[in-house]
């Protein structure tokens, strides 16, 4: 349970930040745009599978932020049920304050830690997590 209400947490101080700076997300689009920086396209069943959420709700997702010029989907050269999504200019734009204000929500989660226990932490959850997807 703790560790839900860390992330619930983190969730909450991060919309707020991102509506102090009227980007107009929430956290899912948040992690949607996140997730497309780091690649040059993706196709959606991967994307839902690395942000952990619904297809089906993705899809309605992708549709809204596509709409705001976002991201474009096109279809897959390999499989043409597949569709792959890509950032835009304004996609890129966009992403690229993410990394500031979650640089900064993590300096804050963490600020009353020493150097040491943060570096103790970083190391538990990851124990944690390789044990769990085990």
């Amino acid at each position: 349970m703790l560790l839900h209400f860390v992330r619930q947490g983190l969730i909450k101080h991060l919309e707020q930040a991102l509506a102090e700076q009227d980007l107009g997300l929430n956290f899912t689009q948040y992690r949607v745009l996140k997730t497309l920086a780091g690649v040059p396209q993706i196709s959606a069943s991967e994307l839902a599978r690395r942000i952990e959420h619904d297809p089906g709700a993705l899809t309605r997702l992708l549709d809204k932020m596509q709409e705001r010029g976002f991201l474009h989907r096109h279809p897959c050269p390999e499989d043409r049920r597949s569709v792959e999504i890509s950032l835009t200019d304004a996609g890129r734009a966009l992403a690229r304050p993410l990394r500031a204000i979650s640089d900064r929500l993590t300096e804050y989660a963490l600020s009353e830690l020493s150097e040491e226990e943060k570096t103790t932490l970083t190391t538990l959850l990851q124990r944690v997590r390789a044990t769990l997807e085990k």
